[in-house]
């Protein structure tokens, strides 16, 4: 039977996934780890997920695709063990004293951690086939295919948003780690290592390392200066995004400094699993975190408490990276790998959009501006990029017009820039909201048929839009793409628009290329899929996955 989405699927079919659904929700039962305190379990756990990211990359591969990619997955499997151990440990806790790794515990978390990862998978597939974005076929009794893409352009652009790129087109290498560290920044390693000493079998006590933090702290502010993509003046409560930039910075200097010790030490003395996760008292974070950042406590308890992992419909590690150990939240830890791989400013204003939606609401309405402001930088003559331009009461404002007076070209153009989405229900979201922008250059397309003088009376364009020898209508669409053949009204993601928009082609040889779809990366060519098996309790779920076609490539997430 060919795979198919919920909404083509017979009642009976639709009725055994549920039925399979319900039975891998059970996968964590009977695992000893559960049998522990709670706050122990979640701090094994975190533990495990430092060993495991040790364990499967080589030195070289750190700041790669791949484990990017590991981080992303780790991330989301340990936020999912907490969630078990919060539910199904024991409700009492332990002094953070007695957190001891030992190798009977390292094979409880180890069996229980694979579960975890195993099952976050079950979380991403089931729900997209509730959203008719997966297509699904039953390949035994108990085994679920999921298929994702329901057609060769929808998996092209699927592709696309993991990050998947044509071969021609070089992709962004990734940033490192770490900034490439000075001279002085690797004496300060040694020196703190030098002066470190074991603690118990796998644990140790680090040196003094004020004063790397400080130097760690000036590269990342410089770093994280030139990598904003939102005004830092956006609000986002009681603090703005440049406050938390500040923050970040502090807290990446703590992080950075403690993970690469912990490698440095490892090397010599093998990996101090018993002291990888950092685990502080709350108020200790908020005293570093304001010496490193130059912000105050009060500044920073609010962002702190943004960053808390919670029971909140945001089930991610690096964008919640704070776990609390203690029941009034007053002991808190950190797994390094999370916080350094985050997209800080992505992650912060989707944290905002949850908790304060209203003030969220607020902040996209510079989005525009800001996507405008960037193409004003690159574009340049004979390309003349301006807007908004209202057009009259009920007609959409035209977001972006590019009038090229060497080629004869209009563009004009509406944007749109929805959050990246982070579960397969957000998926629904943002493609309604890229389907709006087409109606409403659809909407603009109509009203300068009617109104053929509206921009040469106003002075917006030297002679009317018919006297063009190419008028392209478009949508540009940033950090979400959908599928679409519409050659009247095709949409162009932000990136590939503007790196023709800023290149040396012409306006048409560029419009050609976007139009094309070659921008899109081709299946066979530039990445191949492949199906991952993960089961839980009894339930096997196929999984269908997107890696890049050279050797080395990661796994590419779903999204």
């Amino acid at each position: 039977m060919a795979p198919t989405t919920k909404a083509e699927s017979d009642p009976n079919l639709i009725a055994e996934i549920d039925r399979l659904e319900g039975q891998s929700d059970t996968c964590y039962q009977g695992l000893r780890l559960f049998k522990h305190e709670w706050n122990f379990a979640a701090w094994l756990s975190l533990a495990e997920c430092a060993r495991r990211l040790e364990s499967s990359l080589a030195p070289r591969q750190y700041g790669s695709g791949r484990h990017k990619v590991a981080v992303i997955n780790l991330a989301r499997a340990s936020a999912q063990m907490c969630r078990f151990v919060r539910s199904h440990g024991k409700g009492s806790i332990r002094a953070p004293s007695t957190f001891h790794w030992s190798r009977h515990l390292a094979e409880e978390a180890a069996t229980a951690f694979q579960v975890a990862w195993e099952y976050s998978m079950f979380c991403i597939d089931f729900p997209a086939w509730h959203r008719n974005l997966y297509a699904a076929e039953l390949v035994g009794p108990s085994t679920i295919r999921f298929h994702a893409g329901t057609s060769e352009l929808d998996r092209r652009v699927s592709a696309y948003q993991k990050g998947i790129r044509p071969a021609p087109i070089q992709k962004e290498e990734p940033a490192e780690e770490m900034p490439a560290p000075t001279q002085k920044v690797r004496e300060l390693f040694d020196e703190v290592i030098r002066r470190s000493k074991a603690r118990r079998k796998y644990g140790v006590e680090f040196g003094n390392a004020d004063q790397l933090r400080k130097e760690l702290a000036d590269l990342y502010s410089e770093r994280l200066s030139a990598k904003f993509r939102r005004y830092p003046d956006i609000s986002l409560g009681s603090y703005t995004l440049g406050k938390f930039r500040s923050l970040y910075v502090g807290l990446l200097a703590l992080v950075s400094a403690h993970e690469h010790l912990c490698f440095l030490w490892g090397r010599s003395f093998g990996l101090p699993v018993e002291s990888v996760t950092i685990l502080w008292p709350r108020s200790k974070w908020t005293k570093l975190l304001a010496y490193y950042s130059g912000l105050t406590a009060n500044e920073i308890d609010p962002m702190l408490q943004d960053l808390t992992f919670s029971a909140s419909q945001i089930q991610d590690l690096q964008v919640m990276p704070f776990v609390p150990l203690a029941e009034d939240g007053s002991l808190v830890a950190v797994a390094p790998a999370f916080p350094l791989a985050s997209n800080w400013e992505e992650n912060i204003l989707r944290v905002c959009s949850y908790l304060r939606p209203e003030l969220y609401s607020a902040t996209s309405l510079t989005k525009e501006d800001e996507m405008r402001a960037k193409l004003r930088n690159v574009v340049n003559f004979p390309r003349r990029p301006s807007g908004p331009y209202r057009l009259g009461n009920g007609v959409p404002d035209l977001d972006l017009l590019i009038e090229d007076t060497t080629a004869n070209v209009l563009v004009l153009a509406e944007l749109k820039w929805p959050r990246k989405p982070y579960a397969p229900r957000e998926i629904v979201e943002r493609d309604s909201e890229i389907r709006k922008g087409v109606s409403q250059i659809r909407a603009v397309k109509k009203f300068v048929s009617a109104n053929p003088r509206f921009f040469v009376d106003r002075k917006y364009l030297p002679k009317l839009v018919s006297e063009y020898s190419e008028v392209h209508y478009c949508v540009i669409s940033r950090d979400h793409l959908i599928a679409t053949e519409s050659s009247e009204f095709p949409i162009f993601p932000y990136d590939a628009f503007l790196a023709e928009m800023s290149s040396s082609k012409d306006t048409s040889s560029a419009l050609k290329f976007l139009n094309s779809a070659d921008w899109l990366p081709v299946e066979g060519k530039d990445y191949i899929s492949q199906w991952i098996t993960n089961r839980a309790a009894g339930v096997t779920v196929l999984s269908e996955l997107f890696l890049l076609k050279e050797s080395d490539a990661p796994i590419a997430t779903s999204q």
